[in-house]
């Protein structure tokens, strides 16, 4: 998988235009109080996605025998359904860490009555958040096409033995 088509994902291009029409409506000054339980939210989300699609990679990788690996390598299947799935965790743990950071930040400024902070952390935290999600939405996709493979794969062997 190369940058550029990273870069032109629809999942990166997504959450690019939903975080900049949240930045575009939010005021300058959000209250800590309910941006705290939206990274909550996110913290949450994020959490069980992570562990589950983390999982799934693992059975994915190891379920896989020599043979059907080689087949779906012949075009290259193989490496980009893996990277998918490596990109996408990268980009799942990445707005996890994220989320417990700026949650950190938002609750000391709350404890210490800071009332508000500026648009645009939320609009990172929204941004890495859609991103993460819809990155998974699309390892989702490839894990179904993946299924596909192994299907063909058995039928085609089936046929030569």
């Amino acid at each position: 998988m190369k940058l550029k088509d990273i870069l032109l994902s629809w999942d990166l291009l997504c959450a690019l235009i939903i975080a900049g029409f949240i930045g575009i409506i939010s005021p300058f000054w959000l209250p800590n109080e309910f941006v705290k339980d939206l990274y909550s939210i996110g913290i949450s989300v994020l959490s069980i996605i992570f562990s589950v699609f983390f999982a799934a990679l693992a059975i994915i990788m190891s379920s896989s025998d020599d043979e059907f690996v080689v087949f779906l390598e012949e075009e290259g299947d193989y490496t980009k359904i893996i990277t998918s799935f490596e990109v996408s965790l990268g980009i799942i743990f990445i707005a996890l860490i994220y989320s417990i950071i700026i949650y950190g930040i938002t609750s000391y400024w709350f404890v210490n009555k800071h009332i508000n902070q500026q648009y645009y952390w939320l609009s990172i935290f929204c941004f890495l958040f859609l991103y993460g999600l819809f990155a998974v939405a699309n390892s989702a996709i490839d894990a179904m096409l993946f299924s596909k493979y192994r299907t063909n794969y058995l039928k085609i062997r089936d046929l030569h033995s």
